[in-house]
């Protein structure tokens, strides 16, 4: 009976042991988990301020491209603007090119009709001349002047480049073996057409007869089709052609 009391006794006394090793065990498991505890709240912290720096470095990252594609945009425009510009400034030198050219060509004429129309007046001084000496009538010599000081007045006008009237009483068609002479100026492709320095300001109207020849070989007959101041254009009649035309040739009115 006396070894049950001690029983139980030393049955309380292992509870009590076993009970506080309990609870010290419990205690350190509860300090482990609230330092692991702290250490995940403060890696969460640390993941929401790296968040929180991500978007704003995706923001700014955003508003950068928004940037580069706006200064892209406006790049592509300029660019655009540019192209046009140039494409503009491109047509513009062409259609100088094709003024220049046309002024050089009408510049050929104006030169060549100058010369054709000194050649015509120092002849024709020359033919009044000799009229003089073999006492032709004074209605001769007064048509030998009206007709140089006509060709003179045009031979002013192709040198200032601009159109003038006709002196009144004046004509150029006077002398059939001089006022319808004139020199081939340029060729059309296969000889389609010549370009003389036989224009309006000489008499020449559209639908003349040109005989053209190269020496006193006659190469082939034009009609002209169209009348300037200074210089016509006439169709080459195909029929009529006996050779090759050329530059120079000469060209002579067919009455």
């Amino acid at each position: 009976m006396h070894r049950l009391p001690l029983i139980l006794c030393l049955v309380a006394l292992a509870c009590t042991f076993l009970s506080g090793a309990l609870y010290l065990r419990i205690g350190d498991s509860k300090r482990v988990l609230e330092i692991r505890l702290s250490e995940s709240e403060r890696r969460g912290a640390q993941l929401g301020s790296d968040l929180s720096a991500a978007k704003r470095e995706g923001e700014e990252a955003r508003a950068r491209a928004e940037a580069d594609a706006t200064r892209a945009a406006k790049h592509e425009l300029e660019l655009a603007r540019t192209r046009e510009r140039l494409t503009a400034a491109e047509s513009q030198g062409a259609a100088l090119e094709r003024n220049l050219a046309d002024t050089r060509t009408v510049l050929a004429v104006y030169e060549s009709t100058a010369k054709s129309l000194g050649d015509e007046i120092t002849a024709l001084r020359r033919d009044l001349e000799q009229s003089r000496r073999a006492n032709a009538s004074p209605e001769a010599v007064q048509a030998y002047r009206n007709t140089i000081a006509e060709l003179e007045r045009q031979l002013a006008t192709a040198r200032n480049g601009a159109a003038l009237p006709a002196a009144a009483g004046a004509s150029t068609a006077v002398f059939t073996n001089r006022a319808g002479r004139s020199t081939v100026l340029s060729v059309g492709p296969q000889g389609s057409f010549v370009v003389v320095n036989f224009g309006s300001a000489r008499g020449a109207q559209l639908g003349h007869r040109l005989n053209i020849s190269q020496g006193t070989i006659a190469v082939a007959t034009a009609v002209i089709s169209d009348v300037r101041a200074h210089f016509s254009v006439a169709q080459v009649q195909p029929e009529s052609l006996r050779g090759v035309l050329q530059k120079g040739d000469s060209a002579v009115l067919i009455r």
